[in-house]
């Protein structure tokens, strides 16, 4: 029993600073954060501006006024990491600890001894990181944001020393994945100062997309480079003729019901035929409903709000929104476009009595004579001995279209989308007894609109509408009709 503290001590010891897995959990990858302090070993004060390197992914972080830092690291799996601090005029201390993906390791504080007097020193050049990045992203020329990013490396030895001046060497640039657009670095090559820091700058040309670049040295007959670092390059202003508005939906029940919402979206482009970039503001009005009024452009240049049922409604079923932004000559750049907001669904059936032989025409559409939504399904099924419907008999609604214009009567309609015809014909596939004979012919509308059926009969007295005016059965001749409102 006498033991137990003991081998709990050395437990504890174990997992801060030898990386023992006691849990035995298995390996994975993920992020780990590493955070800490330099401290200089004679004072115990802070040191600011110091490099913390961890290998063995070759990784450079600088500490903050305080000498703190605390990074990410992402890993494969369970492993050893060595952090190492440094700074000119100072030793290098270094550190190994266990990293874990999923947490956050504190690790000890890394002093490191002022070299008073002592000249600065280092071994050749052995790796190339990357030490500080103006900015992660820059615009196309000409689009009003920053079009040059300048990128720092940093030449350390194999001890992690920052490289000097008596090992300084030339550092090449070259550029990876690039957008093509005429974008360019300077300079092209750079030695290395006393402190093993060189600079590069990317100049963004006309294109969008990202820029890799990468640096390279020649050192004691072979080559070193940098892991590639990635600058993303933005589009510019909106361009009129790249600038894009449409509907989810051309055709959404806007007047069955307050409150049904449509996403309008825009898609904008600069002159170059690139996405905006990122942020632009794009302004939404409408002449019916309620629409959202702004949205700001994500990376492809995109962007929605919802158009919201609601007064004023339209008189004719037909909202017009519009979009609207500015482009680099402050220069209004809109769009419009229409949607159309349908009603309760009004079928006509012509002529109502079910006789086998005859040609029907059906019409289907709103109190506006707008079509009713995609997705609305109609159908017609004849009842009776050796009977069937063909013709229009199953048809599921496409979304309305617009066409030539954005009123009324450019909305398209007609067969197919608001007229219809079907027969009751003999079923020439059934073998049985008996003459084809007429019973019921029933007709469902079905879909957001609302829904509706009506059944035919073959005698009795002339049909009729019945309800709200939803249905109309034109009478011809003795019929028995019957009309159920689904909703």
């Amino acid at each position: 029993m006498r033991y137990q503290p003991i081998a709990l001590l050395t437990a504890i010891l174990c997992l801060l600073y030898m990386g023992c897995d006691l849990a035995g959990d298995d390996d994975t990858s993920g992020v780990v954060t590493l955070t800490g302090q330099v401290l200089d070993t004679q004072t115990n004060n802070p040191v600011p501006n110091a490099f913390v390197r961890v290998l063995p992914f070759d990784l450079l972080y600088e500490t903050d006024a305080e000498g703190r830092y605390a990074f990410d690291v992402e890993i494969d799996s369970t492993m050893q990491l060595r952090v190492a601090a440094s700074k000119d005029g100072y030793s290098t201390q270094s550190i190994d600890v266990l990293a874990l993906a999923g947490r956050e390791i504190n690790v000890p504080p890394l002093h490191i001894m002022r070299l008073t007097g002592e000249e600065q020193t280092s071994g050749e050049p052995s790796n190339i990181l990357l030490l500080s990045q103006s900015a992660q992203s820059i615009g196309v020329k000409e689009s009003g944001s920053e079009e040059v990013a300048s990128i720092t490396f940093q030449l350390a030895d194999s001890l992690g020393r920052p490289v000097v001046l008596d090992n300084s060497v030339d550092v090449h640039f070259k550029l990876g994945v690039q957008p093509g657009g005429g974008e360019f670095i300077h300079p092209t090559s750079a030695r290395t100062d006393n402190n093993g820091q060189v600079t590069v700058n990317l100049s963004s040309g006309t294109r969008a997309g990202v820029v890799q670049i990468v640096a390279e040295a020649d050192v004691a007959g072979g080559t070193i480079r940098s892991r590639p670092v990635s600058v993303a390059i933005h589009g510019g202003l909106p361009d009129q003729t790249h600038f894009t508005l449409g509907p989810e939906r051309f055709n959404f029940p806007g007047l069955r019901r307050y409150g049904v919402e449509n996403p309008i979206s825009i898609i904008a482009g600069d002159k170059y035929g690139n996405p905006v970039r990122p942020g632009t503001a794009v302004y939404f009005t409408t002449d019916a409903g309620v629409i959202e009024g702004s949205v700001l452009t994500n990376d492809q240049g995109r962007g929605s709000v919802n158009l919201i049922s609601a007064n004023p409604l339209p008189n004719d079923g037909i909202a017009l929104i519009t979009a609207t932004t500015a482009d680099e000559n402050e220069q209004e750049v809109s769009a419009q476009t229409a949607v159309v907001m349908s009603g309760v669904p009004i079928v006509t059936v012509s002529p109502t009595t079910a006789v086998l032989g005859q040609t029907y025409t059906l019409t289907v559409h709103d109190q506006n004579q707008n079509p009713l939504v995609q997705g609305t399904t109609i159908s017609v099924r004849v009842e009776g001995t050796k009977v069937k419907a063909v013709g229009n008999t199953s048809v599921t609604l496409d979304d309305t279209a617009f066409l030539g214009g954005l009123t009324w009567d450019h909305v398209v309609r007609g067969p197919g989308i608001t007229e219809f015809t079907f027969r009751a014909v003999e079923d020439l596939e059934i073998d049985e007894d008996g003459n084809p004979t007429v019973e019921t012919i029933t007709i469902l509308v079905s879909g957001p609109n609302g829904s509706i059926e009506i059944v035919l009969g073959s005698e009795g007295i002339a049909g009729q509408a019945v309800g709200s005016g939803d249905v109309m059965v034109e009478p011809v001749g003795p019929s028995t009709s019957r009309v159920t409102f689904i909703e």
